[in-house]
């Protein structure tokens, strides 16, 4: 091969891998936290967002709340987080379920009273699973919604409000009837040959009750 024949085999070959890393480049997917948005929650393959946005009205803060699949990019509304001052402050806790759905638990605190709801989301779908609405307008004087709450896999909720329900495909039921003291809810995910299960303590007088239940998968 003479000289100049191998010069351009070789230019050849640049262009060739310059053209190859800009088409992956402009394959690649879009940052999650793209346009200013604050990373609030992440595994492996999910992020969770909040992007601030301008408050309205008597709102002192307004962030708008977003899932995430990291290989996509493709990011689904959540909710809107606000402040109203001191009047109303919400907090919010997020948990990755299985790299694939998120649990929610926000609290919102105002003046001495607090009142808390639960929920879970599939990223897949991009909707909206399960919420804790059973319980969100139960009210023990300056305390309202669910008292406790656990996600479970396949984007399932248990959740507590002096009861104890269930929320999965097989609909929202009732495991511990209305005025039932239950705390504690867990949930195992990981036991080696034996199927997850849910796990809480039902509180009577000077009692205290363990229980569990298969949660089948």
């Amino acid at each position: 091969m003479t000289a100049s024949r191998l010069r351009l085999t070789c230019a050849a070959a640049a262009a060739t891998a310059a053209l190859a890393l800009s088409s992956t480049a402009s394959a690649a997917a879009p940052n999650c936290s793209r346009g200013g948005g604050k990373v609030v929650a992440a595994s492996a393959k999910v992020r969770v967002i909040a992007i601030p946005n301008k408050p309205k009205n008597q709102e002192t803060r307004r962030d708008h709340i977003f899932g995430c699949r990291v290989t996509t990019g493709k990011r689904f509304e959540l909710f809107f987080s606000r402040d109203f001052g001191l009047d109303l402050i919400e907090h919010d806790t997020y948990e990755i379920v299985q790299e694939r759905y998120i649990g929610v638990i926000r609290d919102f605190e105002g003046g001495v009273s607090e009142s808390r709801t639960a929920a879970t989301y599939d990223t897949f779908t991009l909707k909206k699973l399960r919420n804790s609405g059973p319980c969100d307008s139960v009210d023990t004087g300056d305390f309202s919604g669910v008292e406790d709450a656990v996600f479970l896999p396949r984007g399932g909720l248990a959740y507590a409000c002096g009861q104890l329900r269930i929320s999965d495909s097989k609909g929202d039921r009732e495991l511990e009837p209305p005025g039932t003291d239950v705390r504690n809810l867990a949930v195992s995910f990981n036991t080696r040959g034996f199927n997850s299960r849910l796990y809480w303590v039902v509180v009577a007088g000077a009692t205290t009750t363990a229980k569990s239940l298969d949660l089948g998968f």
